[in-house]
């Protein structure tokens, strides 16, 4: 009896240890099996993690790449912008210099002829400005010289040509300057017009009045200033009026003047500007001579005069 709890004892001593061993084993399993779970987790997470920074290297890469391109893109547009105005700064300056040159050219035309001619005609007042607004660079000049009197015509042509040049005489003339030498009686060669009385009275500008008569197929509109007198000549045959030029001279007037003169002097202008036409007659009286202007334009006769020496 005994022996046989004894050997029951040994068997549940067994049976104990034997289950011990199997909740040890399944305990191991079970912490084998978690950490593997776990190991996967990581392993996901780790996954996920290096994804999403996979993702955003790429992303800031790109981003990257875009500002990069972009910043080359606005230094190429900006480059591209200061050549592109360096250019047209340079164009305008060349531009400018160019214009300045044919001006200078222009102007040194001038001089230089007029430089000739004070060698040839001692004494005559003559024009710094040639008076015109295109064709300076073609400017040609010829002149004649008698004891009483001196003559210079001013031409534009195809080509500059030598003071004098013989070719000269088949151009149109737009200016004619004449200078009578020791008159006598000046007011014989003038022409000055008294202000008149007893006939309509027509404003020209301001406090300026004139008056208007009716002669011979033409209208005359007269107004006086200072020395001067003014007449302007319009046909009733083409349909003219006076008044318009009328203003016009006045305007001239009191924007460049006229030269300075101690006789009483005059200007008269026929309606109608044309080339060789002449139509505006200036004459004046300085010392013992008698000048005279004859122009194509009057504003050109106004700016030859404005720079008379």
């Amino acid at each position: 009896m005994k022996k046989n709890r004894k050997n029951l004892a040994l068997l549940l001593l067994a049976a104990s240890l034997l289950a011990g061993c199997a909740g040890q084993s399944n305990s191991q399993s079970s912490q084998s099996s978690q950490a593997k779970s776990e190991k996967k987790a990581e392993s996901k997470a780790s996954s996920k993690s290096a994804a999403k920074s996979a993702a955003s290297s790429a992303v800031s890469s790109t981003k990257s790449s875009s500002s990069q391109a972009s910043s080359k893109s606005a230094a190429k547009s900006a480059a591209s912008s200061a050549v592109s105005s360096t250019k047209s700064s340079s164009s305008r300056a060349s531009s400018k210099s160019a214009a300045s040159s044919s001006q200078r050219a222009d102007a040194n035309r001038m001089g230089t002829l007029t430089s000739q001619l004070r060698v040839k005609l001692p004494g005559m007042l003559l024009p710094a400005a040639d008076g015109l607004g295109q064709g300076s660079s073609n400017l040609n000049i010829r002149y004649t010289s008698s004891s009483s009197q001196n003559v210079v015509y001013y031409s534009v042509g195809n080509s500059p040509l030598a003071l004098n040049d013989s070719r000269i005489a088949s151009e149109k003339t737009y200016a004619v300057l004449t200078e009578k030498k020791n008159v006598a009686d000046a007011s014989s060669l003038i022409n000055y017009q008294e202000p008149k009385t007893g006939l309509p009275a027509v404003k020209i500008a301001g406090n300026v009045t004139g008056t208007e008569e009716g002669a011979a197929g033409s209208t005359y509109l007269q107004f006086n200033q200072g020395q001067w007198s003014f007449v302007v000549r319009a046909s009733n045959v083409q349909g003219q009026k006076p008044l318009p030029t009328a203003q016009k001279l006045l305007a001239l007037y009191q924007q460049y003047g006229l030269p300075d003169t101690a006789a009483k002097s005059s200007v008269q202008v026929d309606v109608g500007e044309s080339l060789g036409s002449l139509n505006t007659v200036i004459t004046w009286a300085k010392g013992s001579s008698v000048y005279q202007l004859k122009a194509h334009s009057t504003e050109t006769a106004f700016k030859m005069l404005k720079s008379l020496n």
